[in-house]
């Protein structure tokens, strides 16, 4: 090969070192993208309202569990309550949500400002010292034993 065809290997490295760089770059751009308002409006709504009806519903068919069993007297039957039923649930969903949306940065998925939800405490390496007796005997002592 001939040297003129060849470019010189500090172009190269040059080229490659840019290259990295705007895979960095685009990488980093895209992996702190936050979620839209849209979807967070749907989570911050969906789940706890989802949460709430679950309970409501659960609450429905019980009470219409004890109704369709024979009931002795003095029983209370099982009463659909709103604020029992729904807003606890509701309100439970919602508290865990926005904990949630404080520890992943408003439901950011970058890798950068991720922040755990528990932090460890910090630990110190301690190096053990190991000593240790060598006895190494000399070649003219074995050769006379």
């Amino acid at each position: 090969m001939s040297n003129s065809t060849t470019p010189p290997s500090s172009e190269v490295f040059a080229k490659h070192k840019s290259a990295i760089q705007n895979d960095n770059n685009t990488n980093n751009a895209a992996s702190g993208a936050k979620m839209s308002f849209v979807a967070r409006f749907l989570i911050f709504i969906f789940i706890p309202s989802f949460t709430g009806f679950t309970g409501l519903g659960i609450s429905y068919l019980q009470q219409m569990r004890e109704q369709n069993q024979s009931r002795e007297e003095g029983e209370d039957l099982h009463v659909v309550d709103f604020d029992r039923d729904f807003v606890t649930p509701f309100l439970l969903a919602m508290a865990l949500v926005v904990v949630l949306g404080f520890q992943t940065g408003g439901f950011s998925n970058g890798q950068n400002n991720r922040a755990a939800a528990l932090t460890w405490p910090k630990t110190r390496k301690v190096q053990r010292v190991r000593k240790e007796r060598v006895i190494v005997e000399d070649k003219e002592d074995k050769k006379g034993r």
